[in-house]
């Protein structure tokens, strides 16, 4: 089903606006939130992201043309899963690395999982408190408690 790219509000008096450049063209592949279009009133210039990650279905309307608040001017369909970029976590979901080295858990995105910590890791000593009313030992995750090193 498309989904329409409509001309939002740009200001209280302002009911008609003319469309900027087109940032992207029909066919191509949009991100969330990425810029589509341009929006030029007599006060301001606004870029009107995609709602959605998807492709550019049909431009209704071209650069210079009029159109007012609510208007359709173009369309999207969503990119289907599997397909591309869609596929992939979005850039603002966190990436979490978690992998079991020895008897501890390492949680992190830093590092990729196939290399190992180069020094061990210090747990400060208020985390290591609470840690320990967790019924988790700070030692077992490189801490500063009784074996610490």
């Amino acid at each position: 089903m498309p989904i329409e790219l409509k001309v939002p509000e740009v200001g209280e008096s302002i009911t008609e606006v003319q469309i900027g450049p087109w940032k992207k063209q029909e066919g191509d592949v949009v991100a969330l939130d990425e810029t589509v279009v341009e929006i030029e009133s007599d006060k301001a210039t606004v870029e009107l992201p995609a709602p959605m990650a998807g492709t550019i279905t049909r431009i209704l309307k071209a650069a210079g043309e009029q159109a007012t608040v609510g208007e359709v001017i173009g369309l999207m369909e969503e990119v289907a899963a599997g397909v591309g970029s869609a596929a992939s976590p979005a850039a603002s979901e966190p990436v979490v690395d978690v992998r079991r080295s020895e008897s501890r858990t390492v949680i992190g995105s830093v590092q990729p999982a196939s290399s190992q910590p180069s020094a061990p890791q210090r747990v400060m000593p208020a985390a290591a408190r609470v840690l320990g009313e967790a019924g988790v030992p700070a030692e077992g995750v490189g801490g500063t408690g009784p074996g610490a090193a």
